[in-house]
């Protein structure tokens, strides 16, 4: 079930336009049977979504372990009224039978390079580059003479530029799951996400489904 700050992505069902659009929204509020999101964001132009009520959503949104959840829900009231310039929709809450689930962490995975910041539990801290990311984990390219074991915990920082300019980031825990050794006689290192609080996950996740934008688009 979607908390309070989740990300939620949803596309308006029987839309009338033959291209269906998908917008982001969060949650803000929570109560009974009813979820409050903020007003809507189109993820391809970045403009707000007025939303009217009965306006029958199909949305998603994917837990801190990989799980993608899809449900279908409709827009009940809109909070500030027509006058407001951010306006609130209360929608209702799915049942959890309601829910369709989709273990996403296994292929939803981009290559890119980023930087990744790595701390062992010895201190000694590296810079490296990301070969790519995923829902559920990275990977990343150190030189020959950098071994990891699997199982070893590392903290990790990985920087997230996204399309407007900024810099975002994101912190996590990480369990090494291989190594693996390549051509070049530099090393592959797979870790998966340990330790991640919704929030940062949530901010890696909007950053891949960015980049798949950008990636269609070209």
């Amino acid at each position: 079930m979607p908390k309070i700050s989740q990300v939620v992505t949803f596309k308006l069902k029987d839309q009338p336009t033959q291209e269906s659009v998908e917008y982001r929204t969060r949650v803000a509020d929570e109560y009974g049977e009813i979820l409050v999101i903020d007003c809507p964001i189109n993820t391809y132009n970045g403009r707000m979504k007025r939303l009217k009520v009965g306006d029958v959503l199909v949305a998603s949104f994917i837990t801190n372990t990989g799980v993608k959840h899809t449900f279908e829900t409709y827009v009940m009231k809109e909070r500030d009224g027509l006058e407001a310039a951010f306006p609130l929709y209360e929608i209702a809450r799915p049942a959890e039978n309601a829910m369709t689930s989709i273990q996403r962490r296994n292929f939803f995975r981009i290559s890119i390079e980023v930087d990744v910041a790595v701390q062992r539990l010895n201190g000694k801290r590296n810079v490296f580059r990301t070969d790519d990311i995923g829902g559920g984990g990275v990977s990343f390219i150190v030189d020959r003479h950098h071994s990891f074991e699997a199982g070893e915990q590392l903290n990790c920082w990985i920087v997230l530029p996204r399309r407007n300019g900024s810099i975002d980031h994101s912190s996590f825990v990480a369990e090494v799951v291989r190594e693996k050794e390549l051509e070049t006689g530099r090393k592959l290192i797979m870790v998966k996400f340990n330790e991640i609080i919704e929030t940062e996950r949530q901010r890696i996740m909007q950053f891949l489904f960015e980049k798949q934008i950008q990636y269609r688009d070209r």
